[in-house]
């Protein structure tokens, strides 16, 4: 059950040529280095204090079809607080902090308290809080910015960026937005693929206000996440209040 509530909070055809990048006519563009397209990257994140957003998100899974409206609240570097909804009732609370996962139930009244590690192992994704912060925001994941290579595409700039566990292949706009990451498992077999469209400025930085993701592993997992709402360096009022009468379990 309680993967089934994480799932909308972390879920959130890669092809490519290797010929030489032309300028930004005939649908091409001009060729920039790994050091200027690293710089465009920085220059578009979305930077924050605090993050408050609306979304309506579609999950598809192994024995898994929802539909549900989530309220996400994040404090940078502290908390990512999430209310989720069906029908205009909460039915699931979560609080995720560096080192917690804490999860209401308020369907079945149970509570769930465990270390940051559980969302690691339920999604077999060595995915960080930071990281995580970053997925919500919509800025790179799994980018390591001193393990950069360029890649070549007709009409999309690409870097790829590469660790000892993970390969992420990230695709620009020409107006350098993020338009897609494919993420391997260079350790196990299992990948991540991230869209991003519908962009909007949010305090000057380009937003994506629709977004796909997909976790092909074992059983894959697809969301399909629309924000309608985003605010950000506002106060937030996320709280989290166990009633007693809730069942936790272990």
């Amino acid at each position: 059950m309680y993967k089934k509530i994480l799932v909308p909070v972390i879920i959130s055809a890669f092809l490519f040529s290797c010929k030489t990048t032309g300028t930004i006519f005939g649908n091409k563009i001009k060729s920039l280095s790994v050091e200027e397209l690293n710089r465009e990257i920085s220059n578009n994140r979305i930077s924050y204090q605090t993050f408050s957003s609306k979304s309506k998100i579609d999950v598809n899974g192994p024995g898994l079809s929802q539909s549900v409206n989530a309220q996400i609240d994040m404090v940078k570097d502290t908390m990512i607080g999430v209310s989720l909804r069906l029908f205009g009732v909460e039915g699931a609370r979560i609080l995720i902090t560096p080192d917690s996962v804490k999860l209401l139930d308020r369907l079945n009244q149970t509570y769930l308290a465990k270390g940051y590690s559980y969302i690691k192992e339920q999604f077999a994704l060595d995915i960080s809080f930071t990281d995580l912060q970053n997925l919500i925001a919509g800025n790179p994941v799994f980018y390591d910015s001193t393990a950069l290579s360029p890649g070549v595409a007709d009409d999309k700039y690409v870097l790829f960026s590469q660790s000892a566990v993970y390969k992420n292949t990230v695709w620009l706009s020409p107006d350098f937005s993020l338009n897609r990451m494919f993420i391997e498992d260079l350790q196990q077999d299992r990948n991540v693929t991230l869209t991003y469209s519908q962009f909007d400025k949010i305090e000057g930085k380009p937003f994506a206000f629709i977004r796909s993701i997909l976790i092909d592993a074992q059983g894959d997992f697809a969301a399909n996440i629309e924000f309608s709402k985003v605010t950000l360096n506002e106060p937030v009022d996320f709280t989290f209040t166990v009633n007693p009468k809730y069942t936790r379990l272990e």
